[in-house]
């Protein structure tokens, strides 16, 4: 019997992480951190053959070099983009040490989109375009006959970075899908009205000299604003001030246009044609707070749970400064405090009081619920889903609705569910 062990990432968004064990092999799909409170998967690392790495966000992969994998299956992309993460994380929340990160980067091997690879004596591997940040991808494997795709998170639609998810798929036994915006009732506005709120609120914030601090993951959702946002100012429709990013994103905003052959074929155009489309970026430094003048900074963590972006809350003491909240804030972090309409908060030790003003748009990589739904209908029909990388409305929503438009029968499994997945 194929089984699959649930060790994370259900009925929740964080920690994803599939066991897949078979008669011959042990494997894991991605192997995730919570970034809400640093928890790692509960698994033994000793019998492990493989572990393939669907992209380079913390609740994916973060939680990969506290363990001896000995062989880690990624793109290039994906793997320049997990040193960052580790690096990250090894200053913010000393999960495992630079060794360990030095040790899994040796043990990682560069896998192409549409590349078949085996893995394992009777598995074998194939990388699709996910869409949801660069080298994103969904995990197709051919377990001793049987197709599984996991897909990993994807985005239906092109945006101003990425192609959108590959859907041109071989045949599929069962699928692994998420389900961040799984439920009929998580609809979003389409890319042209979210970037004009984006633009709008920023705006309002600069007409009356204040400063946007826009929290962001490092990989991703920062590009895609950044991008937006210069070519707002390129086009004259947003009044020219600085743009400021720090801790990750200069590493990671260089890695995007170092692999502008993986991005949407418009960002190359731009760049051959001599326009960079993430503008001029500048390292932000102590005079954010000692002067009036506008500006906008753009910082990580995107859940305003760590990393630099706390040290700038304190300008939401002044009411005339914004913080923008671009995608999923979980449970019991900062950001869902903010969003919540929190009017104290305290990052460090002295408690802060909110008068600046908070917004919430929700830019998301992922594909809403509407984009999951016509996904599932280009790819090929599997016989059975599983659903999961979902609170658990969502997640119970998406199965219902696999069930009941599809008649595939659907599960969202809780965490520590061992589960055939054929």
């Amino acid at each position: 019997m194929i089984v699959g062990k649930f060790h994370g990432g259900c009925h929740q968004i964080g920690k994803s992480c599939v066991e897949i064990e078979t008669k011959k092999s042990r494997i894991l799909v991605d192997c995730g951190m919570d970034p809400s409170n640093n928890a790692i998967p509960d698994i033994n690392d000793s019998s492990m053959d493989a572990v393939v790495i669907s992209h380079a966000h913390l609740d994916h992969c973060g939680a990969v070099p506290h363990f001896d994998f000995k062989n880690i299956y990624c793109n290039a992309p994906t793997a320049d983009l997990m040193y960052n993460v580790w690096k990250d994380t090894v200053a913010l929340s000393k999960s495992y040490k630079e060794e360990d990160i030095q040790r899994s980067m040796k043990n990682i091997n560069i896998v192409d989109y549409n590349e078949p690879r085996k893995i394992t004596s009777d598995i074998s591997m194939k990388l699709y375009d996910a869409g949801h940040i660069l080298g994103s991808s969904s995990v197709y494997l051919d377990i001793d006959g049987k197709k599984l795709l996991y897909t990993g998170d994807i985005n239906e639609i092109e945006t101003r970075t990425l192609n959108p998810a590959d859907t041109d798929i071989d045949e599929i036994d069962t699928i692994i899908i998420e389900s961040t915006y799984g439920s009929p009732l998580d609809v979003k506005p389409s890319r042209k009205v979210l970037e004009k709120q984006l633009i709008d609120e920023i705006s309002e914030t600069i007409e009356e000299n204040g400063k946007v601090i826009i929290p962001v993951f490092a990989v991703g959702r920062a590009q895609e604003i950044i991008v937006i946002i210069n070519n707002y100012i390129r086009s004259g429709l947003i009044k020219k001030v600085p743009i400021y990013i720090c801790g990750s994103l200069t590493h990671t905003t260089g890695m995007y246009m170092s692999y502008s052959q993986w991005l949407n074929p418009k960002i190359n155009n731009l760049m051959n044609n001599g326009t960079n489309p993430f503008g001029n970026l500048l390292k932000a430094d102590d005079n954010i707070f000692n002067n009036n003048e506008p500006c906008i900074i753009i910082s990580t963590s995107g859940m305003v749970q760590g990393g630099p972006v706390l040290q700038y809350l304190s300008l939401l003491k002044n009411p005339r400064n914004k913080l923008i909240l671009t995608g999923y804030q979980g449970e019991g972090t900062i950001g869902r405090s903010l969003e919540e309409g929190a009017t104290e908060i305290t990052p460090f030790k002295k408690p802060i009081q909110i008068k600046g003003k908070i917004s919430k748009i929700e830019f998301s990589a992922h594909g809403d619920y509407n984009s999951l739904v016509r996904y599932l209908k280009k790819i090929p029909e599997p016989k059975k889903a599983i659903v999961m990388h979902g609170e658990r409305y969502q997640a119970l929503s998406l199965a219902m609705t696999i069930w009941k438009m599809f008649k595939i029968p659907s599960i969202a499994p809780t965490i520590g569910s061992t589960i055939p997945l054929f």
